[in-house]
C-alpha cells in the first residue's frame, strides 16, 4: 500500500491484524482470575524495592521457521515489558518445549545470547522434550525505584513515541520486526532502555507501554483502555524509518520502542533522544474514550472505547 492510503484503509488494516485481533481473547481469562489488570508487567513491592515481573510466550508460526530467533525473542518481548514500567530487567526463567533436539537447542542459543546482550542472570528453566509442539514461554524479572503504570494517563498529557529506527526489517510470514538489536553492542542496546528508567526515576511520566505485538497503534489503544481515555493521534508524527511504508509500519514489532503519555513532553523528548531514539509527539490524551487517527488531512474513530474493548471486556461493534 502506499502512503496515500485513506484513514479508513489505516484504520481497517490495523483492526484485522492478527497481533491486534488476539488480544480480544484476554477478557474471558481475566475474568476467571477476578484480576482486570491490564499493565504491561506486574509489580508487587518486597521489603521496599518494586519487583517487575513479565511473562510470554512466542507464537509457535515463528517457533518453527526460526527457532533460534524464537528464543532471543523470547528475552526480548518480557525485558521490553520490564522496562516499560521503568524496571531494570535482572533475571529470566523459560519453558522450552519441543519433541526435536535440535530445536530445543536453537531455542536455548537463541535465550543465551539474549540473556548475555542484557546482562541477565538465568533463575530457572524447565524442558518438555516429549511434547507434540514447539513453544518457548520465558518470564523476566526486574527492579524498581518508581514504577510507571499503563493506567496513568490524564486528560490532556502528550503522547510520546519514542523508536530505534537503528536497525531494519525482518518478516516471517505475517510476523513482522524491525530489529535493533541483533547487531548492537550490550552497551548499545542497555544505554536505550535506560531511557524509560531514567524518565520513571524522575517521575516524568504518568503512564507507559512498550510497543508490542498490536503494533503502534494497538499499543496506544491499550494504554487508553487501560486509562480510561481517549487519544487524538497524528500519524504523521510517528517515527518512521523511511524506507518502510505505513501500513508494514503500523503492524511492525520494533525491538525497542515505547508509548508514554506525560506532562513533561520536552523533558522525556531529551531524555530519549539522548539515550539515541527518535521521538515523535503524536497527539494528546482525551476524556471522550475514542482513538481518534489523523491522516493526510483526515481522521477517522479507530475505536470507541465506550463500546469497544481491545481486550474483549465489552461486545464489539458490528460492522
Amino acid at each position: 500500500m502506499s502512503t496515500m492510503m485513506t484513514v479508513k484503509e489505516i484504520i481497517d488494516l490495523c483492526k484485522g491484524f492478527r497481533g491486534f485481533t488476539r488480544k480480544s481473547c484476554l477478557g474471558d481469562v481475566l475474568r476467571v482470575f477476578g484480576n482486570m489488570q491490564l499493565d504491561d508487567a506486574g509489580f508487587i513491592e518486597v521489603a521496599g524495592v518494586k519487583v517487575v515481573a513479565s511473562t510470554d510466550g512466542i507464537l509457535e508460526d515463528l517457533v518453527r521457521l526460526n527457532p533460534y530467533m524464537a528464543g532471543l525473542y523470547s528475552v526480548v518481548v518480557n525485558v521490553n515489558d520490564v522496562v516499560a514500567k521503568g524496571a531494570k530487567p535482572v533475571g529470566y526463567m523459560n519453558v522450552i518445549s519441543s519433541p526435536h533436539r535440535e530445536n530445543r537447542l536453537k531455542m536455548a542459543e537463541g535465550a543465551k545470547a539474549g540473556v548475555d546482550l542484557y546482562g541477565l542472570k538465568v533463575l530457572k528453566g524447565h524442558t518438555h522434550p516429549d511434547q507434540s509442539y514447539e513453544s518457548i514461554d520465558a518470564a523476566v524479572i526486574g527492579v524498581a525505584s518508581q514504577i510507571i503504570p499503563s493506567d496513568g494517563m490524564k486528560v490532556g498529557d502528550e503522547i510520546l513515541v519514542a523508536i530505534d529506527l537503528s536497525g531494519s526489517a525482518k518478516t516471517r510470514r505475517w510476523i513482522k520486526c524491525f530489529d535493533s538489536i541483533v547487531e548492537s553492542s550490550r552497551n548499545e542496546v542497555l544505554r536505550k532502555l535506560s531511557s524509560m528508567m531514567t524518565i520513571a526515576e524522575k517521575n516524568l511520566a504518568n503512564a507507559s507501554r512498550d510497543i508490542s505485538a498490536p503494533g503502534i497503534i494497538g499499543s496506544l489503544t491499550m494504554m487508553c483502555e487501560s486509562s480510561g481515555l481517549g487519544v487524538r493521534c497524528s500519524l504523521e508524527e510517528i517515527p518512521r524509518p523511511g524506507n518502510i511504508n505505513l501500513a508494514e509500519w503500523l503492524t511492525m514489532y520494533p525491538s525497542v520502542g515505547f508509548i508514554v503519555a506525560t506532562e513533561h513532553a520536552a523533558k522525556c523528548r531529551k531524555i530519549f533522544e539522548e539515550c539515541g531514539l527518535t521521538v515523535g509527539q503524536v497527539g494528546q490524551a482525551t476524556d471522550d474514550e475514542k482513538i481518534v487517527l489523523t491522516w493526510n488531512g483526515e481522521k477517522g474513530v479507530f475505536m470507541d472505547l465506550t463500546k469497544e474493548s481491545m481486550f474483549g471486556l465489552k461486545p464489539r461493534v458490528e460492522k
